[in-house]
């Protein structure tokens, strides 16, 4: 038996955003059409980020604010640029403003394991496949127990 691969399991059709696309219009779109998030693409179709859900949840947290340090009458902040960067995607009115830039990806031709390994081991809802920078489609945690349960059945 072969082991499936990203190219099998993906979903062709993921739903597509552009960074201008409103924080509201995010939340609609993904709850009408059931989806744990979005690739954010640009005006060639390039993937350039990614939006989950949880994204959005994140703009409902408690600020976490900087823990003041204070030494030899010196105040300082720890935390600062965590809270810089909390208030931030808190505040973002635009999926480019919220969306996560370094995303993490994987070929056709990765294997069911590999994709598993990414999912569980960076905490990812969805995972974009790409070729070069041209989004193929995407594999989300469905697709991913879809896949694993099938091949233990046929075991």
């Amino acid at each position: 038996m072969t082991m499936q691969t990203a190219q099998d399991i993906l979903d062709p059709n993921p739903l597509t955003v552009s960074p201008d696309t409103r924080v509201d219009d995010l939340a609609r779109k993904l709850l009408e059409a059931g989806r744990e998030g979005a690739c954010v693409v640009d005006d060639a179709g390039r993937l350039i980020g990614v939006v989950t859900a949880m994204d959005l949840v994140y703009k409902e947290k408690r600020l976490h604010l900087p823990t003041l340090f204070t030494f030899m009458d010196a105040v300082i902040p720890l935390g600062w640029k965590r809270a810089e960067r909390e208030l931030e995607k808190i505040a973002g009115i635009t999926v480019g403003q919220i969306m996560t830039r370094d995303v993490v990806t994987v070929g056709p031709g990765a294997g069911l394991d590999e994709i598993a390994t990414l999912m569980v081991d960076k905490h990812l809802t969805m995972l974009p496949v790409v070729d070069g920078d041209r989004l193929l489609g995407v594999v989300d945690k469905r697709a991913v127990l879809a896949a694993a349960f099938a091949s233990s059945e046929t075991n």
